[in-house]
C-alpha cells in the first residue's frame, strides 16, 4: 500500500534525499549505457584536452611575459636615443661618454627586441595558435563521443526520477486545456491572474489525484524614475571692493532641478497553484515573518513574546468583524499567523494537530531544507504557494544543460542538477504536504482521465513562445521588453494557429520646465528631459503542433521549428 506523505521534512531527510540521489547516479549510468558511449575512450581523451590546455596556458603566459619585456625594450630604445640626442645637444652636461652610454643601451635593447624577445614571442604565439586548434580538434572529438549520450537527455527525465521517489505524486507531459480548464471550473481558478503576465514555463501534476502546476512568469508592472536636468545661468552685480568703492562682478550658478515620471519595469517570478476540495470556503493570506528563524535568545523570545501577545489581543477583540480565534498551539499560530482567516471550523479540521507539528518543523528547519521562506494564500479551492527559493533556482528541465564533452563533468552536471531541482520543487510542496486533508480529499470522479490527450494550454503557448524568443514578436519601435499574450484562432491537422500578441512600450521624448530660484534673485525654468512610454503591441500568428510520441524530423515542413517541452510541442513562425 503506497503511504501519503504527512511527514514531508523528516521523510526528505531520512529517505527521499538519498533516494533520489541514487536514482539520478542509476539514471545517467542507465543512460551511458543505452548511448554505447565509452566512458573510458573519453575520460582518457579529456585528459588529454586538459593537458594540452595547461600547456596553452603555458605557452599564453610567456606570450604575456616576452610581450611585456618587448615593451620594454622598446622604451629602452626610444628612452636611449633620447637621451643621447639631449646629450649631444647640450641639454644634460655628460659628454660625450654619456652620448655613448645611452646609444649604447639603445643598440643592446635593440639587439635584444629584435633577435630575442620578437623571435620568443612568435615561437610562444605559434605554439599558442597549434595547440589551440588542437585542442579544438580534440574537443570536436569528444563532442562526437558523447553526442549519443546529449541526444537521450530530454524533458520528462527529472520529473520521472522525482515520480520514483515521492509516492502519490505524478507530473504530466506538458500543462494541457484538460488540467487549466478543471483548475478553474471545479476549483475556481481565475485567469485574472495571468493579466499583465507572460509565461515563460509551466509544470503541471497532481497530488494524489489533486492538480498542481508550476508557473515561472515575466510581469510588467510600474515604477518611477527620477530624470535630472540643469540650467547655467550668468549675472552680472555690483559689490564693495576693499576700499568701499562699488565694482560691477560676474556670477554664475548651475540650477538643477528633477522630475520623477512613470517608467515599466520587468522581474521574473515562479509560483505554486494547487487545486483541493478540502476546507472549500476557506480563505487566508499567510506570509513569514521572519520569526520562525529566531533562536532562544533574550531578545528572540521577547519578539516572538511581543508577537504572540498581539495575536492573543487581537482575539479577544470583539468589536471588528474578524472571526479570529486564536487556538491552543500559541507557537503555530504566531509562526503561521493567518489572521485573517474567515472560517475558523474549516481552518481546524485542515490544521490538524500533526499538521501544525510538521509545519513548526518545517518552518524552524534550518539545515535540511529552506525553513520559512514560504507564502501560503488560500481561496477557497485554490492555494498558491510562493516561496523564496523557488523564485531563485531554474524549475524547466530543458536538457540542453547537460550537454558536455566530458563525461564525468557531465555526470556531475546532471546529479547536482537533479537533486537541486528536487529539493526546491520538493520543499515548495512541503506546505501542502503538511497537511494530511490534503492527501486525504479526493474528487469524486477521475479528473484527469483524458487529460493526456486534451491540447496543450495557452500557458504553455506562451512559455513556448518567450522560449522561441520575443525578438520575433516585439513591435518594431519598442524599446523595452514585451510581454506576450497568445489566443488561439484556429486549428486544422492537428496544428494550431495561434496569435501571438507581444506588448511593450515605444519612447517618446518630452521636456519638462521647473522653475529654481537662482542666486540672481529671479525664477528660471529649468528643462528636464524625460521619456515617456507610450503601449505599442504587435501580433504575430504562427503554427504550434502538439507531437508528443512523435520526432521532430516529420515536421521539417513546417518551416523555422523549435524544440520545446520535451518534445511535446513545436513551432513554426516561418508560414
Amino acid at each position: 500500500m503506497i503511504q501519503d506523505v504527512y511527514e514531508p521534512l523528516a521523510r526528505y531527510r531520512d529517505e527521499f534525499r538519498a533516494k533520489f540521489a541514487k536514482l539520478a547516479a542509476d539514471k545517467f549510468r542507465e543512460l551511458v549505457e543505452k548511448s554505447g558511449v565509452d566512458a573510458h575512450a573519453n575520460i582518457a581523451l579529456v585528459t588529454e584536452i586538459r593537458r594540452l590546455e595547461k600547456s596553452a596556458e603555458g605557452a599564453k603566459s610567456r606570450m604575456s611575459l616576452w610581450m611585456t619585456l618587448i615593451v620594454l625594450a622598446a622604451a629602452a630604445i626610444v628612452g636611449g636615443l633620447i637621451a643621447a640626442y639631449a646629450i649631444y645637444n647640450g641639454y644634460f652636461a655628460c659628454g660625450g661618454a654619456g652620448t655613448a652610454i645611452s646609444l649604447a643601451v639603445a643598440a643592446g635593447a635593440g639587439l635584444l627586441l629584435f633577435f630575442v624577445f620578437i623571435p620568443k614571442w612568435r615561437a610562444a604565439r605559434d605554439e599558442h595558435e597549434a595547440l589551440s586548434r588542437k585542442i579544438a580538434e580534440k574537443k570536436d572529438e569528444a563532442w562526437r563521443q558523447m553526442a549519443p549520450l546529449n541526444a537521450l537527455y530530454d524533458w520528462d527525465i527529472t520529473p520521472k526520477l522525482i515520480e520514483a521517489t515521492v509516492p502519490r505524486l505524478a507530473f504530466d507531459p506538458f500543462f494541457t486545456e484538460g488540467r487549466l480548464s478543471e483548475l478553474r471550473r471545479r476549483f475556481g481558478w481565475n485567469d485574472e491572474f495571468n493579466a499583465g503576465k507572460s509565461m515563460l514555463f509551466a509544470q503541471s501534476g497532481v497530488i494524489n489525484g489533486n492538480p498542481f502546476v508550476f508557473g515561472e512568469y515575466r510581469e510588467q508592472t510600474w515604477g518611477m524614475k527620477t530624470y535630472h536636468g540643469s540650467l547655467h545661468i550668468e549675472w552680472t552685480e555690483f559689490e564693495e571692493d576693499e576700499k568701499g568703492r562699488p565694482r560691477l562682478v560676474r556670477r554664475s550658478e548651475t540650477l538643477r532641478a528633477t522630475v520623477d515620471k512613470p517608467i515599466p519595469e520587468y522581474g521574473v517570478d515562479k509560483l505554486l497553484v494547487y487545486g483541493n476540495d478540502a476546507a472549500p470556503d476557506l480563505s487566508f493570506t499567510r506570509r513569514p515573518a521572519g520569526l520562525a528563524e529566531l533562536g532562544d535568545g533574550f531578545f528572540d523570545r521577547m519578539r516572538k513574546n511581543s508577537a504572540m501577545k498581539k495575536l492573543e489581543k487581537f482575539s479577544r477583540n470583539l468589536d471588528d468583524e474578524s472571526q479570529y480565534t486564536m487556538m491552543g498551539n500559541k507557537e503555530f499560530e504566531t509562526l503561521f499567523n493567518t489572521r485573517d482567516r474567515n472560517n475558523e471550523v474549516q481552518f481546524r479540521l485542515l490544521f490538524t494537530a500533526l499538521a501544525q507539528t510538521q509545519l513548526l518543523a518545517l518552518m524552524k528547519d534550518r539545515k535540511v531544507g529552506f525553513g520559512d521562506d514560504f507564502s501560503f494564500l488560500k481561496r477557497n479551492r485554490i492555494n498558491v504557494i510562493l516561496a523564496k527559493h523557488l523564485s531563485e533556482f531554474p524549475i524547466d528541465t530543458d536538457p540542453s544543460r547537460f550537454y558536455d564533452y566530458d563525461i564525468r563533468r557531465a555526470e556531475a552536471t546532471f546529479r547536482s542538477f537533479n537533486e537541486a531541482y528536487f529539493k526546491s520543487v520538493y520543499f515548495a510542496l512541503a506546505p501542502l504536504l503538511c497537511v494530511p486533508l490534503y492527501q486525504q480529499t479526493r474528487t469524486p470522479e477521475d479528473i484527469w482521465k483524458d487529460a493526456g490527450i486534451t491540447p496543450s494550454s495557452f500557458w504553455e503557448h506562451e512559455a513556448l513562445a518567450n522560449w522561441y524568443g520575443t525578438s520575433h514578436f516585439k513591435a518594431p519601435d519598442c524599446i523595452t521588453e514585451s510581454i506576450l499574450k497568445t489566443e488561439v484562432v484556429g486549428e486544422r491537422d492537428g496544428r494550431r494557429e495561434v496569435a501571438v500578441t507581444a506588448s511593450g512600450f515605444r519612447g517618446e521624448k518630452r521636456v519638462d520646465y521647473v522653475s529654481v530660484h537662482g542666486g540672481d534673485g529671479n525664477w528660471h525654468d529649468v528643462p528636464v528631459e524625460w521619456v515617456q512610454y507610450i503601449p505599442v503591441s504587435r501580433t504575430t500568428r504562427v503554427n504550434m503542433r502538439d507531437c508528443r510520441g512523435v520526432s521532430l524530423p516529420q515536421f521539417n515542413g513546417l518551416g523555422s521549428v523549435a524544440d520545446r517541452f520535451r518534445r511535446s510541442m513545436v513551432i513554426s513562425c516561418g508560414g
